[in-house]
Order: C-alpha cells, then sequence, then structure tokens
C-alpha cells in the first residue's frame, strides 16, 4: 500500500509538473484559452479537466503496456504506421517550438519579477536544464515530486487572496473581452488547450507508463494529476478574471495579481513559477533527445545542446507573442493525435 501511495504521488506530480510549464503557470496560457471568454471560460476548464484525466491515464497506461522508451511507441502504437510517422513528425517540431516558448517564459518570468536582462535569463535557464537533464528520466521525477506540492502551496497564498467575489460578480454581468481568445468559441478552445498539452505531454508521459511497475499507480496518479491541473487552473483563471482587464496587459498576469500580496510571496512564487517552467523544460529535452537518439547514432547529448542551441534562438522572438501564435497551431494538429487515442481502445483491444 505504501509503494502504491508513493507511485501514485509520483505520477500525479510528474504529470502537473510536465504540463504546468511556461504558459499555464504564468497564466498566458489560461488568459488566451479561457480568460477572454469570461463565465463561460469556467465551463471551457471543467471540459479539458475531463480529458485530461482520462488522456493522460490512457498514454500512461499504453506505455506501460508497451513498455515505452519514448513518445514514438504510443504515437505509433495509436495512430497506425503511415499517420503515426507524420504525428510523430510532427510532435517532435511541437515539442521543439514548446521547448522554445518555455525557455522565452523563463527569460520573462526573471526580467519581470527580477530585473534581468531577456535574454539572460533564458541562458541561464538553459544552462542549469543542460546540466540537469542528464539524471534522465528519475530525474524528472523527483524534480517534480519536490517542486510541484511547493507550487500549489504558493499558487493557494498568492493567487487565492486576489481573487475577489464582487469583482467576479460584476463582471459576469457585464463581461467585455479586452482581446480574442485561442478560438472564436469556448468549447472549441478548451478542446485545442487539452488536445496540445496532452499531445506534448506524451514525451513524458508514456516512458513514465514504462517505468512505474504498478498499473494502479497510473490511473490513480492519473486522475489525481488531471484533477490538480484543473484545479490550478480554475484558481489562476479566477484571479486573472478578477483584475480584468488590467491582468491582460502583462506577459506574466499570475505574477500581476499577486502583486497585491507581500514582497516575499511574490518573490517566493516567482521562484516557484520559474522552476516550474524549468521542470517541464527538462522533461521536453528529455523527450525529444530520446525519441532522436532512438533512431540515430547521435549521442545524447550532442543532442540535447543542439536542441537547446535552437531554442535558445527561437526563443528571443518573446513570449506572449509565441505562446499566441504557436498554442493554438498546436491544439489543431494535435486534435489529430486526440482522436487516435481516445477510438484506440474502441478499436484496439489491449
Amino acid at each position: 500500500m505504501a509503494l502504491l501511495i508513493r507511485d501514485t504521488w509520483k505520477v500525479a506530480t510528474t504529470f502537473i509538473g510536465t504540463i504546468v510549464g511556461a504558459g499555464f503557470a504564468s497564466g498566458q496560457e489560461i488568459l488566451k484559452f479561457f480568460g477572454h471568454f469570461g463565465p463561460t471560460g469556467v465551463l471551457g476548464i471543467l471540459l479539458s479537466c475531463v480529458i485530461f484525466c482520462t488522456g493522460g491515464t490512457l498514454i500512461m497506461v499504453l506505455g506501460h503496456k508497451l513498455k515505452a522508451g519514448s513518445f514514438g511507441d504510443v504515437v505509433r502504437h495509436v495512430c497506425g504506421r503511415k499517420l503515426g510517422y507524420a504525428v510523430d513528425l510532427v510532435l517532435g517540431l511541437f515539442l521543439f517550438g514548446s521547448l522554445s516558448v518555455m525557455l522565452a517564459g523563463s527569460g520573462a518570468v526573471l526580467s519581470q519579477q527580477w530585473g534581468l536582462p531577456y535574454w539572460l535569463g533564458t541562458v541561464v535557464t538553459l544552462i542549469i536544464s543542460l546540466i540537469t537533464v542528464l539524471s534522465g528520466i528519475r530525474g524528472i521525477i523527483n524534480a517534480n515530486s519536490l517542486v510541484v506540492p511547493l507550487m500549489i502551496t504558493i499558487c493557494l497564498l498568492a493567487i487565492v487572496p486576489a481573487i475577489s467575489a464582487d469583482r467576479l460578480l460584476a463582471i459576469g454581468s457585464d463581461f467585455r473581452p479586452a482581446a480574442g481568445g485561442a478560438s472564436r468559441l469556448w468549447f472549441v478552445s478548451a478542446l485545442l488547450y487539452a488536445a496540445y498539452n496532452l499531445t506534448l505531454s506524451v514525451s513524458v508521459l508514456a516512458p513514465l507508463g514504462s517505468e512505474i511497475k504498478d498499473r494502479r499507480s497510473l490511473i490513480y496518479g492519473g486522475m489525481l494529476g488531471g484533477l490538480g491541473l484543473s484545479g490550478l487552473a480554475m484558481l489562476i483563471n479566477l484571479a486573472i478574471l478578477s483584475h480584468y482587464p488590467d491582468s491582460a496587459q502583462y506577459e506574466i498576469p499570475s505574477l500581476f495579481v499577486a502583486g497585491s500580496m507581500t514582497t516575499l510571496i511574490q518573490l517566493v512564487f516567482s521562484f516557484v513559477l520559474w522552476a516550474e517552467i524549468f521542470t517541464t523544460i527538462i522533461g521536453t529535452i528529455y523527450g525529444l533527445a530520446a525519441r532522436i537518439t532512438a533512431d540515430t547514432r547521435f549521442s545524447y547529448l550532442s543532442v540535447i545542446i543542439v536542441l537547446l542551441a535552437g531554442a535558445l534562438v527561437l526563443s528571443q522572438f518573446g513570449f506572449s507573442g509565441l505562446v499566441g501564435i504557436l498554442y493554438p497551431l498546436f491544439g489543431y494538429v494535435s486534435l489529430v493525435f486526440l482522436v487516435c487515442l481516445f477510438s484506440n481502445p474502441i478499436f484496439k483491444k489491449h
């Protein structure tokens, strides 16, 4: 029982840590996919919760069954050989784009809260990530087991007090979006959000399923992780709406809404925000490197160095701009994988 609880905790925190990256924890993703829809954005979060719980669990269970060494094994299994090859290739490109977005997010956090030059923040994160990712999947699991509980605690301390019931009621009766959302329809936006996050998380969830011995831990951890993700998204969304439309003007909306707290809470929150971005970066690097080295003769270290150097260049285009352009595009293409994933139990026997 103790082992089951421990592994369930590891699965849940790794699931949360893989998705709670630059866009999520900063509030920029929540703003674009849910916040700009006002009250109906809450319904979008509930819809994405269902998809996270079921889809994330299914990916890990498949990884466990297939003894997946990389995300390619699961992708080819659910999509078939020909379509799987195309999705595998596109997913690799998207993971690289996501890595660039997260590096940009780390630079934005260190710039907005700590006053560092934007480029320096991305370089510092890159160097630390390069050192850490050499520890492999075990290091990623351990890092998330430590960082995620801290992140949730600080989120509750910094975000919850920023939620105003009076302000939410006022917005609910007369909401006017300050900008367009990721889609014109709230439920399409929710589908896109869940689709690209689940697709990008395959790089970690697939080998995680292979790493955990007890299948029950994957099921319980997947459900707990999906609920935890959705709970955090709901809190961040309500806090952003409580300060809307002012909160929509910032690169890191969650830091803005936490600005009413003491300086110490702000500093701790910014560090935890950076740490969450960092854990997602190392997970993405690991997933990409494991996939590339599986089919090539390149060394693990050389692949990591090339990936980080390329992502560093792309990250200089800025954080919010990359989120607004790349993430909705990720979502539309990721819907193909999502359809294959959920149809897989219907048309295939396991």
